[in-house]
């Protein structure tokens, strides 16, 4: 879905965090850069992708970054 900002729209928080964490494995954007955050839009009332700010705090859980290492890993393998 757009959103009259023209930016993706996620339909909750949860589903914008996931698609933030895939969207991190797919361009594996080097720390503080790409998108780094999710905000509710005043606009639509769904939520976006920002790189501006702070980075979200579930991008730095420990968990979240081994996953991302790990699927990054295994998608470059799987790309040889």
């Amino acid at each position: 879905m757009k959103c009259v900002t023209g930016k993706n729209a996620y339909e909750s928080e949860e589903v914008a965090r996931e698609a933030l964490i895939q969207n991190r494995i797919r361009f594996n954007h080097r720390q503080g850069s790409g998108p780094i955050n999710i905000y509710q839009c005043s606009d639509c009332q769904e939520w976006h992708f920002t790189s501006k700010g702070v980075e979200a705090d579930f991008l730095n859980d420990d968990e979240v970054i081994d996953r991302i290492r790990k699927e990054i890993r295994l998608r470059d393998w799987t790309n040889e």
